[in-house]
């Protein structure tokens, strides 16, 4: 198959835009291995330790077992399917989440981890398809909607989980959903709210990888992104080291703010003031510009990580007052 110039220059802008999974600093060297200090999760180790439910499972369109947690409060008010990010898993620091929007909120918290990671099966850090991602959300939004009917669903993620929920939000045959809810958001490289000159770059990127596959569909299931995680926390964790070109096209925005701009349902992002990441005014003029009606909170002294520890209780607000109260509005207009 010949290529042209025009072609081909289309193609590496394309693979650009999509190398970052994260949508943070990466490593420049194509190839090479990068020495720099892990990533820091010390916010987390720190963290009083909360009750973790035990795993569940659920099947796949294509028979893959994919695990999940759900905090269940006495009272279900909402629900709220949220995921993980970059190589980490449902374990990671989602429990403080979870634990403090069923406690505090009457909130049913469901924790996925994404095929490939934690304890769901599946190749680590990989996936057939970009697609087959996409319709495992959809599984679980239709388990969700048949085990409560009448609770309003949320959509939500952290890190570049986001990232996904962002795409599924623009995937012709997603579920409906009553919300997005956006924890650090990372968006991608298109939508340049990275910080530069990163002293921690959090992932390093085979960058040839993805450009062969754009041309030829060969490398999908090659590990590409190769994540910061030190040898204590892999050792000690489920994360893991490294995802796909597929896994990282599923997590990755295709056009950030063409997506943003299409949110059409009740949309919220909290940021951390210190967060390490990621630009945190360019990420809320980003959602301010293209699309006015989200809500932005920038969280005092909270980092990429530690916002995970806190955030439940300015969620949890945020949910009462703009969501479940246009919920009690519409059935007070239809009695």
């Amino acid at each position: 198959m010949k290529i042209g110039v025009v072609e081909l220059n289309k193609i590496i802008i394309y693979i650009i835009s999509i190398l970052i999974i994260t949508g943070c600093p990466v490593s420049e060297k194509k190839n090479e291995e990068v020495k720099v200090d892990s990533f820091s999760f010390e916010e987390l180790m720190l963290a009083p330790e909360v009750e973790i439910p035990p795993l569940q499972f659920l099947q796949a369109s294509d028979n893959t077992k994919l695990a999940y947690r759900a905090y269940i409060p006495e009272t279900i008010d909402a629900v709220l399917i949220f995921y993980h990010g970059g190589g980490a898993y449902s374990k990671a620091g989602y429990q403080h989440l979870g634990d403090g929007l069923s406690k505090g909120f009457n909130c049913l918290v469901v924790t996925p981890d994404i095929r490939g990671h934690g304890d769901s099966d599946g190749a680590r850090g990989d996936t057939p398809t970009v697609r087959q991602v996409f319709d495992d959300i959809s599984v679980l939004i239709n388990y969700m909607k048949e085990k409560y009917p009448q609770k309003p669903l949320l959509l939500g993620g952290h890190s570049s989980g986001c990232g996904l929920i962002l795409n599924y939000s623009s995937y012709k045959k997603k579920e409906e959903s009553d919300g997005y809810l956006f924890l650090s958001p990372l968006l991608g490289y298109r939508a340049k709210a990275e910080k530069k000159d990163n002293p921690n770059p959090f992932a390093t990127v085979k960058k040839d990888l993805f450009i062969q596959n754009a041309m030829s569909g060969t490398e999908g299931n090659t590990p590409a992104v190769f994540f910061n995680y030190s040898e204590e926390i892999l050792q000690n964790t489920k994360n893991i080291s490294s995802v796909t070109v597929n896994m990282s096209n599923a997590l990755t925005p295709t056009v950030p703010l063409k997506q943003i701009k299409g949110l059409d349902l009740p949309t919220a992002v909290w940021i951390g003031e210190k967060e390490e990441l990621i630009d945190v005014d360019k990420v809320v003029n980003i959602f301010t510009k293209h699309s006015p009606g989200t809500y932005t909170k920038i969280i005092k002294e909270e980092k990429h990580l530690s916002i995970l520890v806190n955030a439940a209780d300015h969620m949890g607000k945020w949910i009462h007052k703009n969501l479940l109260a246009e919920e009690v509005r519409k059935e007070k207009l239809s009695e």
